[in-house]
């Protein structure tokens, strides 16, 4: 018996996913859930997940709207000192990639005010198929790839959490090593920022930026992850789909009953995994609940990374400024790699069914109906399925790749201009 549980309640539940992790790990359990599961347990421990059931609670009502002041709060106040750092670029580039930043976790939160019941659909259905029985001869293989699909997630998870807190720790040490006076170029009224004037206040707000700043990293570090290990289930699903129509049709194959059976269900299989991830010109639950959010992502991504690299040319003379978009560069070059990572993951499962299901057709029983099923299948595996948020381009190498050389045109036609 286990010495171990997964913590279900209070803020434990923040841990509980490394918990899980640590069990399959050390014990080879199977994970009792999916990442998306802890994700979503996560972001709820944080009051960062409005769900009907959520909002049904007073306490956690008052606490989103608080969340949705200070996230509103906190992008005027940085759109308001824009102006003052208009004459160096080199600052106004920086102001620009925290505006970016902020922008993006207010319309992350919006979405997810507005679409978590949308988004627990998916979440559910997907933790469905994760707890699903398997029996015979692929449950083995089936079981140790959905492990080994659950110990990516959470490492890599793990480590964007050691890359987050490092981030926090270098902005809000700004002040103690550039001539800034709070973690964020912000504008308050009646000077309010201002040390020499009203030091009680600039405590104050240096305390605020301070802790917001690790409150709402920790919400854009799990939406991100949520988002990005959606497409982590969509390709295990896919994968757990091949590996089963490679070893039902030999089992199988001298009985066209079972057969039959077993084939209706992974057909019924595919049909759910397709209409759960078809990104193309069907119009789907997945696409109507994450187009935006998608959208965003790529449009937030390609700015951050041309701006940020622009910025650490313009300030090549100076080391310490330089290294500071160097690192934001990094950062989101490798945001973006994760979510490319796994949708290519998805395209390159989904090629592989029209494979796995013609291999199940060299061993089916001599009947028309299912190899007219199979048939079918192959068909509609023939076109990859993807993830992209028309009319942008896919999440996958080919436009991670795409992204980073039309980010190096724009800026060789920019110090072309400078110089």
């Amino acid at each position: 018996m286990s010495s171990y549980r997964i913590p279900q309640k209070n803020w434990r539940r923040i841990y509980a996913q490394f918990v899980d992790l640590w069990l399959v790990l050390h014990q080879k359990t199977h994970p009792q859930h999916t990442s998306l599961y802890y994700n979503r347990m996560q972001l709820t421990t944080l009051g960062n997940y409005p769900n009907k059931e959520q909002r049904r609670l007073r306490i956690r009502r008052i606490w989103q709207i608080i969340i949705l002041l200070q996230v509103n709060i906190f992008l005027v106040t940085l759109l308001l000192a824009l102006p003052e750092s208009a004459d160096n670029i080199v600052d106004f580039g920086q102001d620009t990639l925290w505006l970016i930043g902020c922008f993006y976790l207010s319309f992350k939160w919006h979405f997810f005010y507005f679409h978590a019941d949308d988004v627990d659909e998916i979440v559910n259905d997907l933790e469905e198929c994760h707890g699903m029985a398997v029996s015979g001869p692929a449950a083995s293989i089936i079981r140790t790839e959905q492990r080994a699909f659950f110990l990516m997630e959470s490492v890599l998870g793990l480590v964007w959490h050691v890359g987050i807190l490092m981030f926090c720790v270098l902005a809000i040490s700004q002040p103690l090593w550039t001539d800034q006076k709070l973690p964020f170029h912000a504008y308050y009224p009646f000077d309010l920022h201002d040390p020499t004037k009203h030091p009680i206040a600039h405590v104050f707000l240096y305390i605020w930026q301070s802790f917001f700043l690790f409150y709402n990293m920790a919400c854009i570090l799990y939406t991100d992850v949520f988002a990005s290990h959606l497409f982590a289930q969509l390709a295990i699903n896919l994968k757990v789909l091949c590996i089963e129509l490679t070893t039902f049709a030999k089992v199988h194959h001298r009985d066209e009953q079972q057969f039959r059976n077993e084939l209706g269900r992974l057909v019924k299989f595919h049909q759910r995994t397709i209409s759960r991830c078809w990104f193309n010109r069907n119009v789907n639950r997945t696409n109507e609940v994450f187009y935006a959010p998608l959208t965003m992502q790529m449009l937030t991504e390609f700015l951050m990374i041309s701006l940020s690299t622009f910025e650490a040319l313009a300030a090549r003379h100076e080391p310490t400024v330089a290294a500071r978009f160097i690192i934001f560069m990094v950062l989101s070059l490798s945001h973006l790699a994760y979510f490319c990572f796994f949708g290519d993951m998805v395209t390159e499962h989904s090629e592989k069914v029209a494979q796995s299901a013609y291999d199940a057709y060299q061993w089916s029983p001599n009947s028309r109906i299912i190899r007219r099923d199979l048939i079918f299948m192959i068909n509609r595996a023939q076109q990859p399925l993807c993830l992209a948020p028309s009319p942008f381009p896919p999440f996958n190498w080919v436009s991670y790749m795409s992204i980073i050389k039309q980010c190096y045109s724009i800026l060789t036609l920019l110090l072309e201009s400078m110089d």
